[in-house]
């Protein structure tokens, strides 16, 4: 049996040796198992794959031919919670499960959320900057700080990280609404949020919290017209994915103060060279972190234990024990 365990650089970055043992007990020593590291050649990673079994990814694209071409796949394990990057038709066709991990990193991911949140209410960035590099230890370096307790915190997307951001709100004394169309109205009422439309929640939110899964029906969300809707100069909070936000239209609300500022942890592009060309880097009010929410050491042993195990399961017949099938 041949598993290819194949990510980007720095997705590698991690105690891969675990993973590799994790699979040799659970299927054998004499399972070979392949660690591709992808730099965008198709052609390499396709020689790579074309006979493995069972393939482990966080991010790197298969398309609808790269996957019809592999021979003996079984199986797509992705150690992550989403799968936009996966040609889910061409997985079907080719009996090919595609698993995720269902829950792994929730509480990190939530807690990153509002970290982002109250550092861009709070100043922190212009603070440490006035410290730091100008030496000044003034607290009236800044201006326009509001309370936290009594404001709106707008929630799109009420999953499990919805709700557990909700809940962390709700603990600063904010009332918390929320813009989920599938989301049951029991749960909502249960976790004491309102439901409302998307309009209502740019027109009242003061922090927007973007937690929703990225869909063809979602990407760009918050577009020009979303920023015009946005009453209370929000605080914008993206740990979702970067597509959600047209960033264009992002940089022109910061410049015409549409908005109080953004704390993001994902980007339309996410790279050095990206980031070293964009408008949103230098600014006080924005807040960026390269795509950690979901990172801690508990939340990185869960990631590989289960990633390993749904494509073991998948190998073995035990789609049940599977965390998640996405595939149809």
């Amino acid at each position: 049996m041949k598993i290819v365990i194949c990510d980007h650089k720095e997705s590698l970055d991690r105690d891969v040796a675990a993973e590799i043992n994790l699979f040799k007990q659970q299927l054998g020593q004499n399972t070979e198992v392949i660690i591709h590291e992808y730099n965008g050649d198709n052609q390499a990673l396709n020689e790579v794959i074309a006979d493995a079994d069972g393939i482990m990814t966080s991010y790197v694209t298969f398309t609808y031919d790269m996957i019809s071409a592999c021979r003996r796949l079984k199986g797509i394990s992705i150690n992550a919670t989403g799968y936009n990057f996966i040609d889910l038709q061409s997985a079907s066709r080719n009996n090919v499960q595609v698993a995720v991990i269902a829950e792994y990193c929730t509480q990190e991911v939530s807690e990153h959320a509002m970290t982002l949140g109250l550092a861009v209410a709070r100043n922190i960035k212009a603070y440490g900057r006035s410290i730091e590099q100008k030496g000044k230890y003034a607290f009236n370096c800044v201006s326009g700080m509001f309370r936290l307790e009594g404001s709106t915190f707008g929630i799109m997307g009420l999953g499990k990280i919805g709700q557990a951001v909700a809940r962390k709100a709700q603990g600063f004394g904010m009332k918390v609404i929320a813009f989920s169309p599938s989301c049951p109205a029991a749960v909502a009422e249960g976790l004491g949020i309102t439901l409302v439309d998307k309009d209502r929640l740019l027109k009242e939110s003061h922090f927007i919290c973007l937690t929703m899964s990225l869909n063809a029906g979602n990407v760009n969300i918050l577009d020009r017209e979303a920023f015009a809707k946005m009453e209370q100069r929000p605080i914008i909070i993206n740990v979702s994915r970067g597509q959600m936000i047209d960033e264009e239209a992002l940089v022109e609300a910061l410049d015409n103060n549409l908005i109080f500022g953004a704390g993001l942890d994902v980007l339309v592009e996410e790279s050095d060279e990206y980031i070293a060309s964009s408008p949103l880097v230098g600014r006080d009010n924005v807040v960026i972190t390269p795509h950690a929410a979901f990172y801690s050491d508990f939340s990185m042993q869960e990631n590989q234990r289960i990633g390993v195990s749904n494509l073991v399961n998948i190998l073995t017949g035990n789609i049940n024990d599977v965390a998640r099938i996405v595939s149809a």
